[in-house]
């Protein structure tokens, strides 16, 4: 998963059966993940690592596959209406040079997945605490202060970690009633799309991984893209929605947390 150019690293070599299953498992994490408004990093993350690829090509890859994913998903959000470009500028204003900022500063090894890993978990514990919160109840009017403190704490933690920090954005959007589940959604897919774009410049010559059994990763993704986003955003009920975000979480955080090399 990557951008065509010169590799700036020798490729790996991948079977044709390892191929398959990467493609197949693509499709399926870039259906799920996008169905929520998310573009899916944590996912691609785990099949690289399934497939023994380097971290160094699987952090720009999943951010490539992320630019792909979550702006279909945006695109799908928005046309649909569940966008809110007030709160967006506030929220990305300051992740993106955070993000920027972050991809210069990597997490490694075990110490990544275990930061990764619990803030998914936590993430999950906030979906978990919805029934308090749903569609029906008030909206809070948000405040551009946190919303900016919001911003540049997930921007770094995505930078750092090589995700695009909309696994985090969504649940605590509907957790703080700034928004409903599904304009979170549509939020959280454009929050991906830039910081992932910014993480990328923050790493340079970095980015431009290139590998030939990667090359139909980007379409696999985009057409599961747009089947996932046509059912979370008009087949899917709010419930579903948050049932279908938290399984996207949780599933996140085990991956990673049982296999932690120390």
């Amino acid at each position: 998963m990557g951008c065509p150019g010169e590799g700036l690293r020798t490729p790996m070599e991948l079977s044709g059966i390892q191929v398959i299953f990467l493609l197949a498992a693509v499709g399926a994490v870039a259906f799920l993940y996008s169905s929520v408004g998310h573009g899916g990093a944590t996912g691609y993350l785990a099949i690289m690592s399934l497939l023994g690829v380097p971290i160094a090509q699987a952090k720009p890859g999943a951010l490539w596959m992320n630019c792909v994913v979550a702006s279909i998903a945006f695109w799908r959000f928005r046309k649909a209406g569940y966008f809110e470009g007030r709160l967006f500028a506030s929220l990305a204003a300051a992740s993106i040079p955070m993000a920027w900022l972050g991809s210069r500063l990597p997490l490694q090894g075990a110490v990544y997945a275990i930061v990764l890993g619990l803030g998914l978990a936590s993430s999950g514990w906030l979906l978990g605490w919805m029934h308090r919160s749903t569609d029906d109840s008030p909206r809070r009017e948000f405040s551009v202060s946190l919303a900016l403190l919001v911003g540049a704490l997930l921007g770094g933690l995505a930078g750092m970690t090589g995700i695009g920090g909309g696994v985090f954005l969504t649940p605590l959007l509907i957790f703080l009633r700034w928004t409903p589940a599904k304009t979170a959604g549509g939020i959280s897919a454009l929050f991906i799309v830039v910081n992932s774009v910014a993480g990328l410049a923050g790493l340079g010559n970095q980015a431009l991984v290139w590998n030939p059994g990667f090359s139909l990763a980007p379409l696999a993704g985009a057409a599961a893209a747009l089947a996932g986003t046509r059912c979370g955003v008009w087949r899917w009920s709010a419930a579903g929605f948050r049932r279908a975000l938290a399984l996207v979480l949780w599933t996140a955080a085990a991956k990673l947390l049982f296999t932690v090399k120390t």
